[in-house]
Order: structure tokens, then C-alpha cells, then sequence
């Protein structure tokens, strides 16, 4: 049996050992009923009427607005409300608030108990008196229509068009960053429960000696992400399926986005930067996962969310990915994940630099596989004390 062949036998071995169809088919089942049943659920308190809240309105008079309708309120006009009058019906409650005007900018709302409705009544009235006042100025001033009309600013590039639009190849290419993220999330029971379960039964030590470590490690690295993959693909199905059905069976018009026509390549380029990301990550946390004795005690778990910081980086500089940094954290592979794709949507960046960047990443996945498949072949028989560091990096440069 060939190196590759051993390699294929021991990813088809994890892969199987952690993808049961029938369990997976039945999760998917439950998500899309959880999914629709939330929808139901949403739709119906959506469409709940609530009761008409009483509150009366001393001083009206004095606003510079008329009052707006804010539902769930009910503005009570049933007698000619004084101060003293409405207090006394909110203490006793006949109405449920009053609110008391006494200067055009001096407003007050009297409650005897809390209410869910306060603050979007105070954002109605703000809104309102912001509207009329506008309204009035543009109505009485030469140049008060043009303070009120939206300035159009358009986008013209002096290279050929792609035809795309921008918003919607955003919005792809996040949600391709999203899924990869999520990848990486979902790998991580999977990897851990791979390697250091084996290592603390003591079973692996058995197979090293007839298969190379590093084959071992590749084909778990192949396996497992695999598994990943399909647990996240019939998860991201689910989601969709969710989000199609509901506004079907609601008679709602599903949502869509734009045509996105030639930015094909960009959303290409990401997808590809994203795939290189996940087979890295999966390389690095196996190395970490092939050095925890015990995952029960070991500190070195936390670096397994290490993959998360460079979403953080990323959301950081979407105002500033035309600067130095974005430039440099593109072209480091820990960061370039999910800094470079971030770029490639919102500016322009160079073609060298997208090579330069996906050289860097095929390298350091090369370099953290080399690493896993050294540190798995000496770590996995070491029992009682993890190696440190130095140990590893020792490790690696005699690999």
C-alpha cells in the first residue's frame, strides 16, 4: 500500500467514525422544523394585538407638532384632563401615562409603573417634532428645500466595469467567510476528540509503528476536515431551506440579492483564500491538539480560538483596508484569512499581492502540517507532561 493510499485508508477511517448519515439526516430534520416552528412562533407575536394604552396629554397645545399616532397609545380625550386630574387617574389606573407639556421643549411623562412602551413613544415624538420643523423650513426658507433634499453622490471608475454590485459581492463574500468560519468552529470537537482521545487510550502508539506518523496525521487532518464540511454543509442547508420555505408559506416575497454578473472571480478568489484558511487551521489546531496530554487541564486549549481573531482584525479595518496595516496583515498568513478577502471587496488590491499572499498561506499550511505530523510521532508517546514549546520547535526544525 502506497503513502498515499495509507493516507486515504486513515481519512476514510475518521471520516466514517464521526459522519453516521442517519444521525446527521435526523439533525438536519430538527433544525428545519426548529427554523419553521421559530417562524410560526415570530409570526404570530408579530400579528399579536396588543391592548390600547390610555395616556392622556396635558399642555398639547404648546408642541409645535400635533400628536403622533404610537401604537400601542391611545392619546385619551375623553374629558378635559388637567394636571391635578390626570395624576390622580394614573395613581388609581384609569390611564396608564400622561404626558405633561409644559414648555415646547419641556416634556414629561408620569407613569406609576414601568412600560414596555415608553422609549419608542419618546422616538416617535422626537421623530415628529424633527420632521415638522424640517417640513416648516423648507416650506419658509429660499434655501430650506435643499437643506432637506439627500445630496446624490455617484460612484464612477475610470476602469472597465465589472457590472457587479457592490453591496450584494459584499455581502457574498462575508457569508463565505461566515461558513469558513463556522467550518473551523465546527472542527474543533471533532479534532480534539481524534487525537487526544486516542492518546489517552493509548491506541494510536499500536498503529505508529506499522504507519508513518505523518501519514497518520494527514489522513486525520483530511478526515476530520471532511466531517467538518459536511456537518457545516447540511447545517448552512437547513439555514437556507429556512430562509426559502418561511416567506412561502407566509406569502411573503423571498429575499434575493442583486446580480452580482462578473464579480464571479473576486467571490472565486475568496472562496479559495477561505478553503486555504480552513486546511491551515485544521493543520495548526491538530499540531496543538497532538501536544494536549489532557484537554480536561490543558491551558493550550484557549489557542484553539486563535482562528477567531483574525475575523476581529478583519471587521477592524473595513474602513481602512486601503491602509499600510491592511496591506501588511493581508500578506501574513494567521491574518491574511480573513484581512485579504476583506480587501478584495472593498478596495483594490494589487495582483502581486493577492500571489504573494496565497504562496504565503500554501506555505504555512505545508509548514503546520509538517509540524502536526513531527509533534503527533514523538508527543503521542509521551504520557504525564505535555512538551513545552521549546520542545516543539526543536521538534519541527529537526523534521
Amino acid at each position: 500500500m502506497t503513502r498515499w493510499q495509507q493516507t486515504l485508508e486513515v481519512a476514510h477511517w475518521e471520516f466514517t467514525r464521526f459522519v453516521k448519515w442517519k444521525q446527521q439526516l435526523i439533525g438536519l430534520a430538527v433544525v428545519l422544523a426548529i427554523g419553521i416552528g421559530s417562524g410560526f412562533v415570530g409570526r404570530m407575536a408579530a400579528q399579536a394585538k396588543r391592548k390600547p394604552v390610555p395616556v392622556a396629554a396635558v399642555g398639547a397645545e404648546r408642541l409645535e407638532f400635533a400628536l403622533p399616532d404610537a401604537a400601542p397609545v391611545a392619546w385619551d380625550s375623553t374629558e378635559a384632563w388637567t394636571e391635578h386630574s390626570a395624576r390622580a387617574a394614573v395613581e388609581n389606573g384609569r390611564l396608564k401615562g400622561l404626558l405633561l407639556v409644559r414648555e415646547a421643549r419641556d416634556v414629561e411623562l408620569v407613569l406609576r409603573d414601568r412600560a414596555a412602551w415608553t422609549d419608542a413613544l419618546a422616538r416617535r415624538l422626537v421623530e415628529t417634532r424633527q420632521a415638522t420643523l424640517l417640513a416648516r423650513l423648507a416650506a419658509t426658507t429660499p434655501d430650506g428645500a435643499a437643506l432637506v433634499s439627500p445630496l446624490d453622490v455617484r460612484t464612477q471608475y475610470t476602469a472597465a466595469d465589472d457590472g457587479s454590485d457592490d453591496d450584494a459581492t459584499r455581502v457574498a463574500a462575508f457569508v463565505i467567510l461566515f461558513i469558513g468560519a463556522t467550518l473551523i468552529l465546527g472542527g474543533f470537537g471533532t479534532m480534539f476528540a481524534g487525537i487526544t482521545g486516542e492518546k489517552q487510550q493509548r491506541v494510536t502508539e499500536q498503529l505508529v509503528a506499522i504507519v508513518p506518523p505523518q501519514v497518520w496525521m494527514d489522513g486525520k487532518i483530511i478526515g476530520l476536515a471532511a466531517a467538518a464540511v459536511v456537518g457545516t454543509a447540511l447545517t448552512a442547508s437547513a439555514v437556507f431551506a429556512v430562509f426559502r420555505l418561511l416567506p412561502f408559506l407566509f406569502g411573503r416575497p423571498q429575499f434575493s440579492l442583486p446580480p452580482i454578473a462578473s464579480a464571479w472571480g473576486t467571490l472565486a478568489l475568496v472562496l479559495v483564500i477561505t478553503l486555504l484558511g480552513v486546511a491551515m487551521w485544521f493543520a495548526f489546531m491538530a499540531a496543538i491538539a497532538a501536544s494536549i496530554d489532557d484537554p480536561n487541564s490543558s491551558t493550550r486549549t484557549l489557542l484553539l480560538f486563535a482562528p477567531m481573531a483574525p475575523l476581529g482584525v478583519a471587521l477592524a479595518l473595513t474602513e481602512r483596508a486601503d491602509t499600510g496595516i491592511a496591506q501588511a496583515l493581508s500578506l501574513f498568513p494567521l491574518t491574511a484569512t480573513a484581512v485579504l478577502p476583506t480587501r478584495l471587496v472593498l478596495t483594490t488590491v494589487p495582483w502581486w499581492e493577492v500571489a504573494a499572499s496565497l504562496a504565503f498561506l500554501l506555505g504555512a499550511v505545508w509548514l503546520f502540517r509538517r509540524a502536526a505530523g513531527k509533534i503527533f510521532g514523538l508527543a503521542i508517546l509521551t504520557y504525564g507532561k505535555e512538551p513545552s514549546l521549546r520542545e516543539m520547535l526543536r521538534w519541527i526544525r529537526q523534521a
